[in-house]
């Protein structure tokens, strides 16, 4: 004997097959991407008036450093189950140090000086 035939109408042929077309593109994963960058530039150019002004910045640049750290950027985008994407910028010590120099150097001149240092020093111990 034969086994009864199951009828299955066509529009319900079509949904199961988009169902299981579904079910299959969801099982095949996501488009994800993780992408660090890291920032640096080229230190700037500067000269200091004497030993103790190069002494007094760079103690105020290491204790400022050890404050806040290097600063970073996050970007993240995401359909869930179909794309995702992550990007971080990490900025590198050169972008530090020169900020501090533009910070330092009043006047711009490219040279340090004493004064310049020890007012330097002054604003680094008063950042939180």
């Amino acid at each position: 004997m034969f086994p009864p035939k199951l009828y299955c109408r066509p529009s319900a042929r079509r949904a199961m097959s988009g169902l299981a077309l579904a079910l299959a593109a969801l099982n095949t994963g996501c488009i994800s991407t993780e992408q660090t960058i890291y920032q640096d530039q080229e230190r700037a150019k500067v000269e200091f008036e004497n030993d103790t002004a190069g002494r007094l910045f760079y103690e105020a640049l290491s204790k400022q450093q050890s404050r806040h750290g290097r600063t970073e950027s996050k970007t993240e985008v995401s359909i869930p189950v179909v794309f995702d994407h992550k990007r971080r910028v990490v900025e590198g010590e050169s972008v530090a140090f020169n900020q501090a120099v533009r910070r330092c150097d009043t006047n711009g001149d490219g040279r340090i000086t004493e004064l310049e240092a020890r007012i330097f020093v002054e604003q680094v111990e008063k950042q939180p």
